[in-house]
């Protein structure tokens, strides 16, 4: 295709013609290669896009499956909830006082004896109530999903308390109440999304044929690993009994013992050492074919110069071929000429800019990839600064035909705000030393779109980037795991990002993540539980019950510190311990570890980190609150769903 001719999707690209040698790029279009004049274009003079813009996404809130809610209705919630709760735990203290939960104390009210912990059952029963009147819905929807929600788990805590009540009657063992309360808290963390994924208008189905392959060795890697673990957990607790007691009165293991938590923790620990071995191993390979570099921009004038700037200089340690393509994405500024220029000025890759009238990263994408030829495409961010050897270190993964996407470390780009020191130490912990692990038994659910490299003709065979929904850059990850192929997350091959410049921001950006775990799992429910998929097998169930689990985390520090200030004389057994666990506890040394193992002055804002979290959780609530949920209307026929 020549320059000026049509394409499929009826759009011209914008070959660069001035200033430097120009040579004819292998599907005919022209390209710069250097230029030792750089001309003005007549963009120069559109209008500076306001720097709030520049952190906004045009796929914030996709119509029709979500919607854009003001903080005030987070912070609504948590006063509904405040109420309700205060509520609740006179209602428990008033029926303990007069005998009347001692006709069946173990439904709803196990904890009212005061031989156990905090009421998780009420907990839960408010949360479910409170959720169900703040849906984004009409009233009628709003009955339905709480009588659901409500329903189920009544069903579960019934189910658990006639095990307890079989296993004491025939004389087998006695089930203490504080473990009925945690299993059937446990469960409500798959109660809640479960009845979301049913009632939500979310993304429809993917109608590709699955053909996973996950091979034996990933599977004996996550046996062996939960196994030793398990084994540690139990030894730590007997062996060194009166250490774990300390910890549990300083809140590191929340009270309950190893259990769960040290569990959770050496697992990860095992595995990333698995997935470690397995990426060194991986990284020796020379493989480095033609690369085409994608770059979707919107509204980008003021940062996409560096980020052209970086891919050439990549370009030196890479020694395949370089072709890079700029998707002006519908912006308003100056995003084409500084594009142009910064081409122009290149001198290891060639380059041009096509332009996409409609707004959504996600067509820009598809435009890119039905315009480009080459076999392996790289998707960067225009606010993105790759390092120099990332092409290099993540294209040596493709050497194995089995990979079908990777990915790196997205470091911040600077450390100045508050906000980019509590960034670093996420990524340091979640896509250093987390990543590692999930590499250790295959089970990468996906890499961020800021930098990602793709086989070409999979994607387009899989059906290209999904529109008009969050986490689109996941989602393609999990299709090309349901094509047979799986991701590789390479923390070596580093990239800088830019971060929010302002908590408003911050709540956009992680209020669209967030919201993004139901819009893929709902697109990729085929693969939800598939025995031959790790990642849909365990991955994504664990996602979605840690969704939950950060969606409940401020309601029930409000809960407890409702039931620990007020309600003492009817729990007596309420302990400080666990609820401080919740914010510090074992993942706070996970958080520590991992700053050890990469960058010992990055403790200095662990502090902060520890705040981050409950902000970052009172965001997850702010997503859960953003899903719309279609109109229910009595006596009407019942329509279907968007997801069918």
């Amino acid at each position: 295709m020549r320059p000026g001719g049509r394409h499929w999707w009826g759009l011209r690209p914008r070959p660069i013609r001035r200033g430097g040698r120009h040579r004819h790029t292998p599907d005919g279009g022209t390209a710069v290669t250097s230029a030792p004049h750089i001309a003005r274009h007549r963009a120069d003079a559109a209008v500076p896009v306001p720097v709030d813009q520049h952190f906004r996404s045009v796929d914030s809130a996709p119509a029709g499956i979500s919607v854009d809610r003001p903080a005030s209705a987070s912070n609504g919630f948590l006063l509904a909830f405040a109420g309700l709760s205060l509520l609740a735990l006179l209602v428990t203290m008033m029926t303990a006082h007069n005998g009347i939960t001692g006709l069946y104390p173990l439904v709803l009210l196990p904890d009212s004896r005061g031989n156990g912990g905090l009421p998780t059952r009420v907990f839960v029963v408010v949360f479910f109530v409170t959720y169900a009147a703040y849906a984004y819905t009409n009233i009628w929807r709003r009955i339905a999903l709480g009588a659901a929600m409500l329903a189920r788990f009544a069903a579960v805590c019934v189910a658990i308390d006639l095990i307890g009540w079989s296993l004491a009657r025939a004389d087998v063992a006695s089930l203490p109440v504080g473990f009925q309360a945690a299993s059937s808290a446990v469960i409500a963390l798959a109660v809640f999304p479960y009845t979301i994924l049913r009632q939500a208008a979310l993304p429809d189905r993917s109608g590709r044929a699955l053909r996973p392959r996950v091979p034996a060795r990933a599977y004996v890697v996550l046996a062996v690993s939960i196994l030793i673990a398990a084994v540690v957990a139990i030894a730590v607790a007997r062996v060194f009994f009166e250490t774990v007691f300390d910890l549990k009165r300083i809140a590191l293991l929340g009270g309950l013992g190893p259990g769960i938590f040290l569990v959770q923790q050496v697992f990860a620990v095992l595995t990333a050492s698995a997935g470690w071995v397995r990426l060194r191993r991986s990284r020796r390979a020379v493989f480095a074919p033609p690369l085409a570099v994608l770059v979707p921009a919107h509204n980008e004038a003021h940062g996409i110069a560096a980020t052209i700037c970086a891919v050439d200089r990549a370009a030196l340690s890479y020694p395949g071929l370089i072709h890079l393509c700029v998707v002006d994405n519908a912006s308003a500024d100056a995003t084409t000429a500084v594009a142009e220029r910064a081409i122009i000025s290149c001198t290891n890759i060639t380059g041009e800019v096509l332009q996409c009238p409609t707004p959504g990263k996600a067509y820009a994408l598809n435009m890119g990839l039905g315009h480009l030829q080459q076999d392996f495409v790289v998707r960067i961010d225009a606010d993105t600064v790759i390092g120099e050897g990332c092409l290099k270190t993540a294209m040596s993964h493709f050497a194995d035909p089995r990979v079908g996407s990777v990915g790196g470390m997205p470091l911040p780009a600077e450390e100045k705000t508050w906000i980019d020191k509590v960034r670093l130490v996420e990524v340091y912990l979640r896509h250093g030393l987390y990543q590692y692990s999930l590499m250790g038994y295959q089970g990468v659910l996906g890499v961020p779109g800021m930098f990602a490299i793709y086989r070409r003709s999979v994607v387009l065979e899989v059906g290209g980037i999904v529109e008009g929904m969050n986490g689109e850059d996941t989602d393609i990850c999990l299709r090309l795991d349901s094509a047979g192929y799986h991701t590789v997350a390479d923390p070596q091959a580093v990239y800088y990002s830019e971060t929010p410049a302002s908590f408003a921001h911050l709540r956009e950006q992680r209020t669209r993540w967030f919201r993004s775990i139901y819009h893929i799992v709902a697109h990729n429910r085929g693969t939800l539980l598939h025995p031959r998929s790790m990642t849909g097998m365990f991955v994504m169930p664990f996602q979605l019950g840690n969704a939950a689990r950060r969606a409940m985390h401020v309601p029930i520090l409000i809960f407890a510190g409702l039931a620990v200030i007020g309600f003492q004389s009817v729990y007596s057994g309420l302990r400080w311990q666990p609820e401080v666990a919740t914010v510090l506890g074992m993942p706070l040394l996970m958080t520590v570890f991992a700053c050890l193992l990469y960058r010992p002055s990055a403790l200095r804002y662990v502090p902060a980190y520890v705040w981050f979290r409950l902000v970052r959780n009172y965001f997850t609530l702010g997503s859960v609150l953003s899903l719309r949920f279609p109109p229910l209307h009595p006596g009407r026929p019942r329509a279907l769903t968007p997801h069918g």
